[in-house]
This record gives C-alpha cells, sequence and structure tokens, in this order.
C-alpha cells in the first residue's frame, strides 16, 4: 500500500484553548473525541500513562498504526546550549507551563482519522494532537517558537517556557508579552506548575540563575549515589547519567577511559582497582556549587 505526502500529513488549522481535552475518559471529557465507525483501518490500542501527579493520561499506541508509514515532522528540538546562550544577561526568572501540551493544538479534519484509538467504549477519533504521534513533538515545538519568535529573553523547549530579563522591569515587560502572546492565541497554562518572579528556576536539568548554569542538586545526588557498577549495562547507565553534565568536568574523558575498556567489544567484564578508582573521581568532580556562566558577547573570548 501507498500512502502520498498529503494523505499522512498533520495540520495545524486554528489556535484553541485546551479546555477539556485532557485525554481521559471521564464522563464530563468523552465529548472531546468524536465516536466514529465500527470499523476504522487506523485504529490505535490505548496505553495508560501514570503521571507524577498520580493521574492518568490515556494515549494511543501509534507505533502500530500511523507512525511507521508517517512522513515525519523534522523540525528539530532546541539544544540545551543554545536555549541557555539566550539567557544571557538574565536576573529574574519565570517558568511557564503549557496546559496538556499538544493537546491544545486543533487537528485538521481530514487529519483526524489517523489518530482513532480503540477503547471499551468503542472507536474514537481525536480533536487534537494527541501524545504518541511521533511527528507531534516537532508540530508543537515549531507552532509554539513560532508564536513567540518576535520576543527577547525566551525560551521555549516543547511545553516549558523560560523568560528572563536584566532587571525586575525588563522580566515583567518581558513575562506581560508571553502571557498576553498566548492569551491571543487562546493558550492555556498549568499554574501548579509554572514559577513568576523567581532569583532561580531549574530548567531541563540545571538551576539557572544571574551567575549561570548549575547542576541539579537532585542529579548530583544521584551520581555521588550510584552503586558501583556490576555489568556493562549498569556502568553504561552511569556514563549517560555523568555525560549529561560533562560540561562542568574538565578532563572528564582521561578520568573515565578505564571505565571506557570495559565498554570495547570482546572485553570480558573485570572491575579493578584502576576502574573503582576512576568511578571514585568521577563521582567526586561534580558538586552542586560547580557553574558554568551565561555566555556574553560583549565580553572578550580568552
Amino acid at each position: 500500500v501507498k500512502y502520498s505526502r498529503s494523505t499522512l500529513q498533520y495540520f495545524v488549522r486554528n489556535w484553541g484553548s485546551c479546555g477539556t481535552s485532557q485525554p481521559r475518559f471521564t464522563s464530563s471529557q468523552m465529548r472531546n473525541r468524536s465516536s466514529t465507525d465500527h470499523y476504522s483501518e487506523w485504529a490505535a490500542p490505548i496505553v495508560p500513562i501514570v503521571k507524577t501527579d498520580g493521574s492518568i493520561r490515556l494515549c494511543g499506541d501509534y507505533k502500530v498504526t500511523v507512525n511507521p508509514v508517517l512522513l515525519t515532522d523534522t523540525y528539530p528540538l532546541p539544544r540545551s546550549e543554545d536555549l541557555f546562550a539566550a539567557l544571557a544577561g538574565g536576573k529574574i526568572f519565570s517558568k511557564l507551563d503549557l496546559k496538556h501540551a499538544y493537546l491544545q493544538i486543533p487537528l485538521d479534519e481530514a487529519s483526524k482519522k489517523f489518530t482513532t484509538i480503540n477503547t471499551p467504549k468503542g472507536l474514537f477519533q481525536y480533536e487534537r494532537l494527541p501524545f504518541g504521534v511521533s511527528s507531534a513533538p516537532s508540530v508543537f515545538q515549531r507552532t509554539i517558537e513560532n508564536l513567540l519568535s518576535h520576543l527577547q529573553h525566551v525560551c521555549v523547549y516543547i511545553d516549558d517556557i523560560l523568560v528572563t530579563g536584566t532587571d525586575d522591569a525588563d522580566h515583567l515587560n518581558n513575562l506581560h508579552a508571553v502571557l498576553q502572546t498566548l492569551e491571543e492565541a487562546g493558550l492555556t497554562l498549568k499554574q501548579s506548575k509554572c514559577k513568576f518572579g523567581v532569583p532561580s528556576v531549574e530548567y531541563l536539568g540545571h538551576i539557572i540563575d544571574s551567575d549561570g548554569l548549575h547542576p541539579s542538586e537532585a542529579k548530583v545526588k544521584a551520581i555521588r549515589e550510584a552503586p558501583t557498577p556490576t555489568n556493562v549495562t549498569e556502568l553504561k547507565s552511569f556514563l549517560g547519567l555523568l555525560n549529561y553534565y560533562h560540561k562542568f568536568l574538565p578532563d572528564v574523558a582521561t578520568v573515565l577511559s578505564p571505565l571506557h575498556l570495559l565498554l570495547r567489544k570482546d572485553t570480558p567484564w573485570k572491575w579493578s582497582q584502576d576502574q573503582e578508582k576512576a568511578f571514585q573521581k568521577a563521582k567526586a568532580m561534580l558538586h552542586s556549587s560547580s557553574v558554568l556562566t551565561h555566555y556574553d558577547e560583549k565580553k572578550p573570548l580568552v
């Protein structure tokens, strides 16, 4: 079967408030999906996801239906380094969370059938962009970036928006402009996950303040309390966690070289004194007090 580009493409046509479009099957929210026929070639099974607040989000398992044949949107998510560079000079911060994320984006009528889900209550189509569709992050990132692209001191990473300013007045002006733009677009925030006018904020696994970037205390604690690996899988997990903060660790490649030896193909697992020494030294190198200053284009490079 051949699928045309137009058939498998998602369109964003209008803005709208998320209202009650959260994908949970409560009686008051069933009307936010339109029922479909008793048969659909795109019907996906549902997957329950437990959220951090204990609530349940029902998602479609689209990897078995539309994702394999979807012409995936390749709009890139921003690099954290680029986002942090945009915060240079910031003194006060506000962090905004877009409520229900993708579900604030209405779907084109022709695209709805591809989001069909198979539930105990029958087949339903999403009216808004659902979680689980492979293009959803890129579609949402492009949409929100384009919406706020005219504003200064604003960072967007999917549903998290960070606003800063060089002083209280500048921060308030920037925050007002962002909130006004979101309101005009019909987008809503989740108040419980927003922070306003704070001197520091956690964003993308870092603590950000006027001095620069700091590692998250929770992640530093996890690294420092990590047990000694007993196999390659556990070693890879530790190195992956440590690598997220590699920019805070000078000469980390040299320090970790005994550990990387165990990752070579056909190398038998043998945790010796050299590996233990490198493991403990790597953990000791990272401190929550470590800081990388914000890039300032007005200062000379050295």
